[in-house]
């Protein structure tokens, strides 16, 4: 497994909006014949995506990072996102007009498949042996969309698990992720014991008080050790894995639900946060 920061690969370059990284296979990141996976940074501004809603920053980025395209035109295909384990396969970008869902998987390098997030995982896939690529967008509901995409992916294109590559991207990590004891109960039953550990606070997290936990006993969830778990589970082989490190709600280059809208009335919060676009394409 290979492991990076985001925030690292992008210090020094403060005007920097959007970062792309390679996908490791066998440990090695590849080259210039594979796609890559990125995310927009807080200083792109929000990439909130509606189909009912007109978002005139959004449109500007994806389209300064689809020209990024080895010789070729790259279209965005977009999704509103509803915290499901539902993914689509498409072949062109109107597949998913007006549709709602998480994840989107192609083959054709004309495309850039688009999610979006704010402390929820991105995470990408990409098999070498069909050149299938995808994003998914996985919030706690959702964990276990990757499994999804990788079976659907199975199914309509013949790929198989053993040979695709998987990159976690910056998220909300068990620093700042707090959770009850339902909550912590359903993970350690649905994907592994060591996801969840008991909370004892700390000078490196996100406070407590910022969640709502009923008064009740804390944990500390690891949305990373769940969805490798996940992977393991299917088939995906550990040396073409790649994770990124970074906690988005710890690091301010990264839009966060959990830290931009603490203390912000629970009717106002959906505006108060940077939603983030998370994306894979041949560029």
């Amino acid at each position: 497994m290979k492991r990076l920061s985001v925030s690292e690969l992008t210090a020094g370059n403060g005007a920097r909006r959007f970062t792309t990284i390679p996908f490791y296979h066998e440990g090695i990141p590849l080259g210039n014949n594979a796609p890559r996976w990125g995310m927009t940074l807080r200083s792109a501004g929000s990439m909130r995506f509606r189909w009912s809603e007109t978002n005139d920053t959004r449109m500007k980025t994806l389209k300064e990072i689809s020209e990024y395209g080895r010789g070729r035109k790259i279209t965005p295909v977009q999704l509103e996102l509803i915290h499901s384990k539902t993914v689509y396969a498409v072949s062109s970008f109107s597949d998913t007009f007006g549709l709602t869902g998480d994840g989107i998987i192609t083959h054709c390098k004309n495309l850039m498949p688009v999610v979006t997030v704010a402390d929820c995982m991105p995470l990408f896939l990409y098999d070498p042996a069909t050149d299938v690529f995808g994003a998914v967008h996985s919030g706690w509901k959702g964990t276990g969309i990757i499994g999804e995409a990788v079976l659907l992916a199975e199914k309509e294109y013949g790929m198989e698990a053993r040979n695709v590559c998987v990159a976690i991207g910056p998220h909300i990590r068990n620093c700042c992720y707090i959770v009850d004891e339902e909550r912590a109960s359903y993970f350690r039953r649905t994907f592994c014991d060591d996801c969840v550990t008991a909370y004892e606070s700390g000078s490196d997290d996100c406070s407590a008080e910022n969640w709502n936990t009923n008064g009740g006993k804390l944990y500390r969830l690891s949305l990373e050790k769940a969805n490798l778990a996940v992977l393991a589970k299917i088939g995906v082989h550990d040396e073409n894995i790649s994770v990124a490190d970074d906690c988005t709600c710890c690091n301010k280059i990264f839009g966060s639900f959990r830290r931009e809208s603490a203390g912000i009335a629970e009717s106002d919060k959906w505006r108060s946060f940077t939603v983030q676009a998370a994306f894979c394409g041949f560029f």
